[in-house]
């Protein structure tokens, strides 16, 4: 749930015409950032299902400690990691209003999934491209970083100079 705050801070009082705006050809507008987290939450949701569809892999809690410090220890830099292309910005939504109601339909599924669930998502892996394998209750844990991260690029794209004024 703060994840959701996050996000309505990162992008409140935006203009659409701010939302459009980008600082560079290869960077990402803001409404780019809120479309692909608007999209990527069901699509981590499908993954998770996915990773429990496979046979259960039993680890040690030393095992699982380890690969946990990994995870925390290990940056993940800036365009490292690219979007798989259904989650790319392709223009899904209309105005910066459409994706944010979009982003918290979809997290609120994804929270809906994570309290009613009895699956055994410790023992159900899938690989990270820069993580490496991550059991599915720290591909749903760490969706709060993924957002978190994209409303730091949010932030800063509305700290530059050329940032249009509303």
């Amino acid at each position: 749930m703060k994840t959701r705050q996050v996000f309505l801070d990162a992008v409140n009082g935006v203009s659409d015409t701010q939302a459009r705006w980008k600082p560079a050809p290869d960077r990402w507008s803001i409404l780019e950032y809120a479309e692909h987290l608007a999209v990527a939450d069901d699509a981590l949701v499908r993954l998770v299902k996915k990773s429990l569809q496979t046979s259960p892999v039993s680890e040690t809690v030393e095992e699982r400690r380890a690969r946990e410090v990994k995870i925390r220890e290990t940056p993940v830099p800036r365009g490292a990691n690219q979007a798989p292309e259904s989650l790319k910005p392709t223009s899904r939504f209309a105005t910066l209003a459409d994706a944010v109601a979009a982003f918290l339909a979809a997290r609120e599924r994804t929270l809906e999934y994570t309290r009613t669930t009895d699956a055994d998502l410790r023992s159900h892996f899938h690989p990270h491209a820069v993580l490496g394998s991550l059991d599915a209750y720290q591909w749903l844990a760490g969706n709060g970083r993924h957002v978190a991260t994209h409303c730091e690029h949010i932030q800063e794209i509305r700290s530059m100079a050329d940032f249009p004024k509303n």
